[in-house]
Protein backbone atom coordinates (compact mmCIF):
# COMPACT_ATOMS: atom_id res chain seq x y z
CA UNK A 1 0.00 0.00 0.00
CA UNK A 2 1.45 3.36 -1.05
CA UNK A 3 1.82 6.12 1.55
CA UNK A 4 0.24 9.51 1.20
CA UNK A 5 2.23 11.78 -1.15
CA UNK A 6 4.47 14.37 0.43
CA UNK A 7 3.24 17.95 0.30
CA UNK A 8 5.12 21.21 0.03
CA UNK A 9 3.88 24.20 2.04
CA UNK A 10 5.29 27.72 1.97
CA UNK A 11 4.47 29.89 4.99
CA UNK A 12 4.84 33.57 4.07
CA UNK A 13 5.63 36.21 6.72
CA UNK A 14 7.27 39.61 6.90
CA UNK A 15 9.65 41.14 9.44
CA UNK A 16 7.60 44.21 10.40
CA UNK A 17 7.99 43.77 14.15
CA UNK A 18 8.48 40.20 15.30
CA UNK A 19 4.96 38.79 15.61
CA UNK A 20 4.52 37.62 12.03
CA UNK A 21 7.81 35.74 11.97
CA UNK A 22 6.96 34.18 15.35
CA UNK A 23 3.57 33.03 14.07
CA UNK A 24 5.16 31.56 10.94
CA UNK A 25 7.79 29.73 12.96
CA UNK A 26 5.14 28.37 15.31
CA UNK A 27 3.05 27.06 12.40
CA UNK A 28 6.11 25.58 10.71
CA UNK A 29 6.98 23.56 13.83
CA UNK A 30 3.38 22.42 14.34
CA UNK A 31 3.13 21.26 10.71
CA UNK A 32 6.39 19.32 11.03
CA UNK A 33 4.93 17.58 14.08
CA UNK A 34 1.65 16.86 12.27
CA UNK A 35 3.19 15.63 8.98
CA UNK A 36 6.91 14.85 9.41
CA UNK A 37 7.29 13.72 5.79
CA UNK A 38 5.98 16.95 4.26
CA UNK A 39 8.28 19.77 3.18
CA UNK A 40 7.54 22.94 5.13
CA UNK A 41 9.46 26.17 4.53
CA UNK A 42 9.22 29.71 5.80
CA UNK A 43 9.39 32.43 3.15
CA UNK A 44 10.00 36.12 3.82
CA UNK A 45 7.62 38.14 1.64
CA UNK A 46 10.57 40.23 0.47
CA UNK A 47 12.05 37.08 -1.12
CA UNK A 48 8.86 36.60 -3.14
CA UNK A 49 9.02 40.18 -4.41
CA UNK A 50 12.77 40.10 -5.17
CA UNK A 51 12.30 39.37 -8.93
CA UNK A 52 10.47 42.72 -9.17
CA UNK A 53 13.32 45.04 -8.18
CA UNK A 54 11.33 48.26 -7.80
CA UNK A 55 8.46 46.78 -5.77
CA UNK A 56 10.97 44.82 -3.69
CA UNK A 57 12.79 48.04 -2.77
CA UNK A 58 9.54 49.78 -1.84
CA UNK A 59 8.41 46.95 0.44
CA UNK A 60 11.85 46.62 2.10
CA UNK A 61 12.06 50.37 2.69
CA UNK A 62 8.62 50.38 4.30
CA UNK A 63 9.48 47.48 6.62
CA UNK A 64 12.83 49.02 7.61
CA UNK A 65 11.19 52.38 8.33
CA UNK A 66 8.48 50.74 10.42
CA UNK A 67 11.03 48.76 12.48
CA UNK A 68 13.13 51.89 13.01
CA UNK A 69 10.08 53.69 14.42
CA UNK A 70 9.18 50.69 16.54
CA UNK A 71 12.61 50.57 18.19
CA UNK A 72 12.38 54.26 19.00
CA UNK A 73 8.87 54.01 20.45
CA UNK A 74 7.57 56.39 17.81
CA UNK A 75 5.24 54.90 15.21
CA UNK A 76 3.82 57.82 13.23
CA UNK A 77 0.65 57.53 11.12
CA UNK A 78 0.48 53.74 10.92
CA UNK A 79 -2.87 53.94 9.17
CA UNK A 80 -1.26 56.11 6.49
CA UNK A 81 1.56 53.58 6.04
CA UNK A 82 -1.01 50.81 5.60
CA UNK A 83 -2.88 52.86 2.99
CA UNK A 84 0.38 53.53 1.14
CA UNK A 85 1.24 49.82 1.12
CA UNK A 86 -2.20 48.97 -0.27
CA UNK A 87 -1.79 51.65 -2.96
CA UNK A 88 1.56 50.28 -4.16
CA UNK A 89 0.03 46.81 -4.17
CA UNK A 90 -2.96 47.96 -6.26
CA UNK A 91 -0.68 49.62 -8.83
CA UNK A 92 0.86 46.28 -9.84
CA UNK A 93 -0.12 45.33 -13.38
CA UNK A 94 -0.39 41.82 -14.91
CA UNK A 95 3.17 42.11 -16.25
CA UNK A 96 4.35 42.86 -12.69
CA UNK A 97 2.64 39.71 -11.43
CA UNK A 98 4.41 37.70 -14.13
CA UNK A 99 7.74 39.05 -12.93
CA UNK A 100 6.98 38.19 -9.30
CA UNK A 101 5.73 34.74 -10.32
CA UNK A 102 9.33 33.84 -11.25
CA UNK A 103 9.98 33.29 -7.54
CA UNK A 104 7.66 30.25 -7.43
CA UNK A 105 9.15 28.46 -10.46
CA UNK A 106 12.14 27.00 -8.63
CA UNK A 107 10.15 25.45 -5.78
CA UNK A 108 6.42 25.45 -6.38
CA UNK A 109 4.39 24.64 -3.22
CA UNK A 110 1.11 22.77 -3.00
CA UNK A 111 -0.10 25.44 -0.58
CA UNK A 112 0.82 29.03 0.23
CA UNK A 113 -0.10 29.96 3.80
CA UNK A 114 0.18 33.64 4.67
CA UNK A 115 0.41 35.21 8.13
CA UNK A 116 1.12 38.54 6.43
CA UNK A 117 -1.48 41.27 5.78
CA UNK A 118 -1.97 43.54 2.74
CA UNK A 119 0.07 41.63 0.15
CA UNK A 120 -1.90 38.39 -0.13
CA UNK A 121 -3.64 39.05 -3.47
CA UNK A 122 -0.32 39.44 -5.29
CA UNK A 123 1.17 36.46 -3.41
CA UNK A 124 -1.65 34.15 -4.40
CA UNK A 125 -2.15 35.45 -7.94
CA UNK A 126 1.55 35.14 -8.71
CA UNK A 127 1.67 31.56 -7.36
CA UNK A 128 -1.38 30.59 -9.42
CA UNK A 129 0.28 31.84 -12.60
CA UNK A 130 2.72 28.95 -12.12
CA UNK A 131 0.32 26.41 -10.60
CA UNK A 132 -3.41 27.20 -10.91
CA UNK A 133 -4.20 24.45 -8.37
CA UNK A 134 -2.11 25.85 -5.51
CA UNK A 135 -4.10 26.14 -2.28
CA UNK A 136 -4.03 29.60 -0.64
CA UNK A 137 -4.72 29.97 3.08
CA UNK A 138 -4.67 33.19 5.13
CA UNK A 139 -4.31 33.20 8.92
CA UNK A 140 -4.74 36.70 10.42
CA UNK A 141 -2.52 37.27 13.45
CA UNK A 142 -4.58 40.13 14.90
CA UNK A 143 -7.78 39.74 16.90
CA UNK A 144 -9.57 42.02 14.45
CA UNK A 145 -8.93 43.60 11.06
CA UNK A 146 -7.49 47.12 11.36
CA UNK A 147 -9.17 48.39 8.18
CA UNK A 148 -10.87 46.94 5.09
CA UNK A 149 -8.57 44.87 2.82
CA UNK A 150 -5.89 44.62 5.51
CA UNK A 151 -6.64 40.89 5.86
CA UNK A 152 -9.85 40.14 3.95
CA UNK A 153 -9.78 40.28 0.13
CA UNK A 154 -12.73 38.13 -1.01
CA UNK A 155 -12.16 38.86 -4.72
CA UNK A 156 -9.08 36.62 -4.57
CA UNK A 157 -9.91 32.99 -3.79
CA UNK A 158 -8.41 31.85 -0.50
CA UNK A 159 -9.30 29.98 2.68
CA UNK A 160 -9.27 31.74 6.07
CA UNK A 161 -8.45 30.29 9.50
CA UNK A 162 -9.78 32.77 12.08
CA UNK A 163 -9.01 32.85 15.81
CA UNK A 164 -11.62 35.31 17.10
CA UNK A 165 -15.35 35.88 16.80
CA UNK A 166 -14.67 39.46 15.71
CA UNK A 167 -12.57 38.28 12.75
CA UNK A 168 -15.34 35.89 11.68
CA UNK A 169 -17.88 38.73 11.80
CA UNK A 170 -15.58 41.04 9.80
CA UNK A 171 -14.96 38.32 7.21
CA UNK A 172 -18.71 37.98 6.65
CA UNK A 173 -19.11 41.76 6.37
CA UNK A 174 -16.28 41.83 3.81
CA UNK A 175 -18.16 39.30 1.67
CA UNK A 176 -16.08 36.21 2.36
CA UNK A 177 -18.29 33.12 1.78
CA UNK A 178 -18.94 30.72 4.66
CA UNK A 179 -17.23 27.92 2.75
CA UNK A 180 -13.95 29.86 2.91
CA UNK A 181 -14.01 30.39 6.69
CA UNK A 182 -12.95 28.05 9.47
CA UNK A 183 -12.43 28.93 13.12
CA UNK A 184 -9.46 27.94 15.26
CA UNK A 185 -9.56 28.08 19.07
CA UNK A 186 -6.82 30.69 19.46
CA UNK A 187 -3.83 32.44 17.93
CA UNK A 188 -0.71 30.52 17.01
CA UNK A 189 2.24 30.28 19.35
CA UNK A 190 5.41 28.19 19.37
CA UNK A 191 4.60 24.55 20.28
CA UNK A 192 7.35 24.82 22.89
CA UNK A 193 4.92 26.86 25.00
CA UNK A 194 2.87 23.71 25.52
CA UNK A 195 5.52 22.07 27.68
CA UNK A 196 4.12 20.70 30.97
CA UNK A 197 4.31 23.27 33.78
CA UNK A 198 7.16 23.02 36.25
CA UNK A 199 6.49 21.26 39.53
CA UNK A 200 6.43 23.81 42.36
CA UNK A 201 9.63 22.46 43.96
CA UNK A 202 11.39 22.67 40.60
CA UNK A 203 10.13 26.23 40.03
CA UNK A 204 11.37 27.40 43.42
CA UNK A 205 14.75 25.75 42.89
CA UNK A 206 15.12 27.43 39.49
CA UNK A 207 14.30 30.87 40.93
CA UNK A 208 17.00 30.35 43.54
CA UNK A 209 19.51 29.24 40.92
CA UNK A 210 18.84 32.43 38.94
CA UNK A 211 19.53 34.60 41.99
CA UNK A 212 15.88 35.42 42.70
CA UNK A 213 13.87 35.01 45.89
CA UNK A 214 11.53 31.98 45.70
CA UNK A 215 9.41 33.44 48.52
CA UNK A 216 8.39 36.51 46.49
CA UNK A 217 6.01 36.93 43.49
CA UNK A 218 7.74 36.94 40.12
CA UNK A 219 6.91 39.09 37.13
CA UNK A 220 8.09 38.78 33.54
CA UNK A 221 8.36 41.76 31.18
CA UNK A 222 8.52 41.16 27.43
CA UNK A 223 8.02 43.54 24.52
CA UNK A 224 8.71 41.10 21.71
CA UNK A 225 11.83 40.21 19.80
CA UNK A 226 12.65 43.83 18.97
CA UNK A 227 12.55 44.87 22.63
CA UNK A 228 11.68 48.37 23.79
CA UNK A 229 13.14 51.25 25.73
CA UNK A 230 9.88 51.42 27.71
CA UNK A 231 11.26 48.58 29.88
CA UNK A 232 13.37 51.19 31.70
CA UNK A 233 10.28 53.25 32.62
CA UNK A 234 8.50 50.14 33.89
CA UNK A 235 11.54 49.15 35.96
CA UNK A 236 11.58 52.59 37.59
CA UNK A 237 7.82 52.53 38.21
CA UNK A 238 8.00 49.13 39.90
CA UNK A 239 10.66 50.50 42.22
CA UNK A 240 8.10 52.86 43.77
CA UNK A 241 6.18 49.94 45.26
CA UNK A 242 6.80 48.60 48.75
CA UNK A 243 5.95 45.11 47.54
CA UNK A 244 8.93 42.77 47.27
CA UNK A 245 9.20 41.23 43.82
CA UNK A 246 11.36 39.27 41.45
CA UNK A 247 11.40 40.75 37.94
CA UNK A 248 12.61 39.03 34.76
CA UNK A 249 13.29 41.48 31.90
CA UNK A 250 13.37 40.09 28.35
CA UNK A 251 15.03 42.91 26.41
CA UNK A 252 14.94 41.30 22.97
CA UNK A 253 17.30 42.91 20.47
CA UNK A 254 17.27 46.28 22.29
CA UNK A 255 20.87 46.72 23.42
CA UNK A 256 19.93 50.09 24.88
CA UNK A 257 17.32 48.56 27.20
CA UNK A 258 19.64 45.69 28.15
CA UNK A 259 22.50 48.05 29.07
CA UNK A 260 20.28 50.41 31.06
CA UNK A 261 18.56 47.65 33.04
CA UNK A 262 21.76 45.73 33.72
CA UNK A 263 23.29 48.71 35.51
CA UNK A 264 20.11 50.07 37.13
CA UNK A 265 19.83 49.72 40.90
CA UNK A 266 16.39 48.49 41.95
CA UNK A 267 14.82 47.73 45.35
CA UNK A 268 13.75 44.33 43.99
CA UNK A 269 15.73 41.39 42.63
CA UNK A 270 15.91 41.23 38.86
CA UNK A 271 17.17 39.08 35.99
CA UNK A 272 18.01 40.95 32.77
CA UNK A 273 18.23 38.94 29.55
CA UNK A 274 18.97 39.83 25.92
CA UNK A 275 17.45 38.25 22.83
CA UNK A 276 16.33 34.65 23.37
CA UNK A 277 16.69 32.49 20.27
CA UNK A 278 14.65 29.67 21.85
CA UNK A 279 11.11 30.03 23.11
CA UNK A 280 11.15 31.76 26.54
CA UNK A 281 8.59 29.38 28.06
CA UNK A 282 11.05 28.57 30.88
CA UNK A 283 10.81 32.16 32.15
CA UNK A 284 7.04 32.32 31.69
CA UNK A 285 6.72 29.21 33.86
CA UNK A 286 8.59 30.99 36.64
CA UNK A 287 6.33 34.05 36.54
CA UNK A 288 3.10 34.88 38.38
CA UNK A 289 2.19 37.67 35.93
CA UNK A 290 3.38 39.18 32.64
CA UNK A 291 3.83 42.80 31.57
CA UNK A 292 4.05 43.61 27.86
CA UNK A 293 2.59 45.28 24.81
CA UNK A 294 -0.90 44.38 23.53
CA UNK A 295 0.58 42.49 20.58
CA UNK A 296 -0.96 39.20 19.50
CA UNK A 297 2.12 37.15 20.33
CA UNK A 298 2.51 38.68 23.80
CA UNK A 299 -1.15 38.06 24.61
CA UNK A 300 -1.02 34.48 23.30
CA UNK A 301 2.21 33.65 25.12
CA UNK A 302 0.65 34.79 28.39
CA UNK A 303 -2.57 32.86 27.76
CA UNK A 304 -0.94 29.57 26.80
CA UNK A 305 1.42 29.92 29.78
CA UNK A 306 -1.76 30.64 31.83
CA UNK A 307 -0.50 33.95 33.25
CA UNK A 308 -2.51 37.20 33.60
CA UNK A 309 -1.21 40.04 31.41
CA UNK A 310 -0.71 43.70 32.22
CA UNK A 311 -0.69 45.29 28.75
CA UNK A 312 0.74 48.76 28.24
CA UNK A 313 -1.77 50.70 26.13
CA UNK A 314 -0.72 51.11 22.51
CA UNK A 315 0.10 54.51 21.05
CA UNK A 316 1.55 54.51 17.53
CA UNK A 317 0.46 50.89 16.94
CA UNK A 318 -3.10 51.65 17.98
CA UNK A 319 -4.73 51.05 14.54
CA UNK A 320 -3.62 47.40 14.74
CA UNK A 321 -3.46 46.74 18.49
CA UNK A 322 -6.61 48.50 19.73
CA UNK A 323 -8.63 45.43 18.76
CA UNK A 324 -6.28 43.25 20.76
CA UNK A 325 -6.79 45.47 23.80
CA UNK A 326 -10.57 45.22 23.49
CA UNK A 327 -10.36 41.43 23.16
CA UNK A 328 -8.17 41.13 26.27
CA UNK A 329 -10.32 43.39 28.44
CA UNK A 330 -13.65 41.92 27.32
CA UNK A 331 -12.56 38.49 28.54
CA UNK A 332 -11.02 39.74 31.78
CA UNK A 333 -7.71 38.06 30.98
CA UNK A 334 -5.63 41.03 32.03
CA UNK A 335 -5.47 44.78 32.44
CA UNK A 336 -4.70 47.46 29.85
CA UNK A 337 -3.04 50.53 31.36
CA UNK A 338 -1.65 53.80 29.93
CA UNK A 339 2.16 54.07 29.65
CA UNK A 340 2.26 56.72 32.38
CA UNK A 341 0.10 54.76 34.84
CA UNK A 342 1.13 53.58 38.30
CA UNK A 343 2.42 50.18 37.20
CA UNK A 344 3.23 49.11 40.77
CA UNK A 345 -0.39 49.67 41.82
CA UNK A 346 -1.59 47.61 38.84
CA UNK A 347 0.73 44.75 39.79
CA UNK A 348 -0.73 44.80 43.31
CA UNK A 349 -4.23 44.66 41.82
CA UNK A 350 -3.49 41.66 39.59
CA UNK A 351 -1.67 39.73 42.30
CA UNK A 352 -4.43 40.31 44.86
CA UNK A 353 -7.30 39.38 42.49
CA UNK A 354 -6.92 35.67 41.73
CA UNK A 355 -9.79 35.81 39.22
CA UNK A 356 -7.31 37.02 36.58
CA UNK A 357 -5.18 33.91 37.01
CA UNK A 358 -8.22 31.62 37.00
CA UNK A 359 -9.58 33.15 33.78
CA UNK A 360 -6.14 32.96 32.15
CA UNK A 361 -5.96 29.25 33.01
CA UNK A 362 -9.39 28.62 31.47
CA UNK A 363 -8.41 30.48 28.28
CA UNK A 364 -5.60 28.04 27.51
CA UNK A 365 -5.97 26.75 23.91
CA UNK A 366 -4.26 24.70 21.21
CA UNK A 367 -4.67 27.14 18.33
CA UNK A 368 -1.40 26.37 16.51
CA UNK A 369 -2.05 22.62 16.47
CA UNK A 370 -5.63 23.16 15.27
CA UNK A 371 -4.40 25.42 12.46
CA UNK A 372 -1.78 22.87 11.37
CA UNK A 373 -4.28 20.01 11.32
CA UNK A 374 -6.84 22.04 9.34
CA UNK A 375 -4.22 22.91 6.73
CA UNK A 376 -3.23 19.25 6.40
CA UNK A 377 -6.87 18.13 6.19
CA UNK A 378 -7.56 20.82 3.58
CA UNK A 379 -4.77 19.58 1.32
CA UNK A 380 -5.61 15.89 1.79
CA UNK A 381 -9.30 16.55 1.08
CA UNK A 382 -8.28 18.33 -2.12
CA UNK A 383 -6.31 15.22 -3.14
CA UNK A 384 -9.33 13.00 -2.43
CA UNK A 385 -11.56 15.31 -4.48
CA UNK A 386 -9.13 15.19 -7.40
CA UNK A 387 -9.02 11.37 -7.20
CA UNK A 388 -12.82 11.15 -7.32
CA UNK A 389 -12.98 13.53 -10.30
CA UNK A 390 -10.30 11.53 -12.12
CA UNK A 391 -12.14 8.26 -11.48
CA UNK A 392 -15.42 9.73 -12.69
CA UNK A 393 -13.76 11.16 -15.78
CA UNK A 394 -12.24 7.77 -16.57
CA UNK A 395 -15.60 6.05 -16.20
CA UNK A 396 -17.27 8.56 -18.55
CA UNK A 397 -14.54 8.05 -21.15
CA UNK A 398 -15.04 4.27 -21.01
CA UNK A 399 -18.82 4.59 -21.42
CA UNK A 400 -18.50 6.87 -24.46
CA UNK A 401 -15.85 4.60 -25.97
Amino acid sequence: MMGKPNKRISIVYFDAGSGHRSAARALERALVIARPNWRIRMVNVTEVFAPHVRFHRIVCAGIDYFNWMLKHEWVFDLRGLINLSLLFHDLLAPRDLMRIAAFWKSDLPDAVVSVTPMYNPVLYQSARLINPRVRCITIPVDFEEAKPRYWFTPKVEQHYLLASERLVAQAHLAGVPNSSIQSIPGMMIDPGFYQPPLAEAERLAELTRLGLDPKQPTGLISFGGQGSTILRDIAVGLGRSRRQLNMIFLCGRSREAYAALSTMETPYLKLVLGYQRDTPIRYYQLADFVIGKPGTMTITEALVAQKPLIAIKSRGMRPVQAGNERWLQKRGLGVVVPPASDIAQTVDRVLSDHAYSHRAARAHHNGVFAAAELICTHLEAADASCSVRSACTGAIVQVHA
